[in-house]
């Protein structure tokens, strides 16, 4: 390991908060606990969610590239946010659909910059049942976070979404990553 390397490896009683964090995050996104969600966004986070394009065999993959399917701040995700939340401001959403989101394989290390902020990188599962449609369905993603450091935990500073699918088969993306 260089020394770089070994300057940013956060030692186990951090990386078991952090992964806390995340499965506490989970929780509330399947409990479709917008509000509360919300409140671990940090003021100036930027949300991005992006697909994959897929190359010929011995090219590269590309993921995240072009126009995402989100790309929110702090305003805009407080309007999603509110949509979600409430069923009277949305039919996407009528009746509510059952979640489960599982996040895996959380790696974690301090930023380069210093600041107390972490870079965290996950694998998330998002597992939906809907009232109108016999076949759950079924979505993944690579997420790469920042984390910042506060009193009373964490907030999420940013949050790059790369969905594995090149086309969704969902009739929305009524839900958050």
């Amino acid at each position: 390991m260089t020394t770089e390397a070994a300057r940013r490896v956060i030692d186990d009683a951090l990386y078991r908060r952090v992964c806390e964090f995340y499965y506490d995050e989970a929780d509330l996104l399947s409990q479709r606990q917008m509000s509360q969600w919300f409140a671990l966004l940090a003021e100036d986070i930027h949300y991005r969610v992006g697909f994959p394009e897929f190359y010929e065999h011995g090219t590269q993959r590309k993921v995240g590239i072009g126009n995402p399917y989100f790309d929110d701040d702090h305003t805009s995700l407080k309007v999603r946010v509110h949509l979600l939340g409430n069923p009277t401001t949305t039919t996407a959403e009528s009746p509510p659909s059952i979640y489960n989101y599982f996040v895996t394989n959380i790696r974690a290390r301090w930023a380069e910059q210093p600041g107390g902020e972490i870079e965290v990188d996950s694998r998330l599962l998002v597992y939906r049942v809907r009232a109108s449609e016999p076949v759950p369905y079924i979505l993944g993603a690579r997420r790469k976070d920042r984390l910042r450091a506060v009193d009373d935990g964490f907030r999420i500073a940013r949050r790059d979404a790369a969905i594995d699918q090149a086309i969704i088969q969902a009739p929305n993306l009524s839900f958050l990553l």
